[in-house]
């Protein structure tokens, strides 16, 4: 059974181990990197966890973590009505049943909820037709594009920014 729960500290291993096979698996999609982070201790993905900024929204089958996303609030006054999605991932066997899309209506009803966050921002390398057309459907849309967004050991990645109000 596919449920979907706001992670805390204590599911900081769990999460660990999702994120370290995301970065694993997909280097090129991520700014940090498997060699970064797998030195980080148990208790620096509890932090990560704990930051009040900062929702990390998990899809769970059983109890097994599938899928994660993370959502990062701004916290200047300004600014607080913009919120930034990050680190969507979910596991490959999970692909294919909307678990990312379902994750993000989440947050995004979090977001209503709350009445703060208008806005959620993220971006994507432009080279991920997929993932594009999934953002694009859900409502995003390009509004620009960050040459040389990345370095990776083959060269630079380029990333669309994408915006939806919600």
């Amino acid at each position: 059974m596919i449920r979907f729960k706001q992670l805390t500290a204590a599911d900081a291993e769990k999460y660990r181990e999702v994120r370290l096979e995301a970065l694993q698996k997909h280097p090129e999609a991520f700014a940090s990197e498997y060699g970064i982070e797998v030195k980080y201790s148990s208790s620096d993905y509890e932090q990560q966890l704990s930051r009040g900024h900062v929702v990390t929204l998990g899809t769970f089958d059983q109890e097994q973590l599938i899928g994660i996303v993370t959502l990062v609030k701004e916290t200047l006054p300004k600014m607080e009505h913009r919120a930034t999605l990050e680190a969507v991932y979910v596991k490959p066997e999970y692909r294919g049943q909307s678990l990312s899309k379902r994750m993000i209506e989440k947050l995004e009803e979090m977001a209503r909820r709350e009445g703060v966050v208008k806005k959620f921002y993220l971006f994507v390398m432009t080279t991920n037709t997929r993932a594009i057309r999934a953002y694009q459907k859900m409502g995003f849309s390009i509004y620009g594009e960050d040459k040389d967004a990345m370095k990776e050991a083959e060269g630079y990645v380029d990333e669309y920014l994408m915006v939806k109000y919600i």
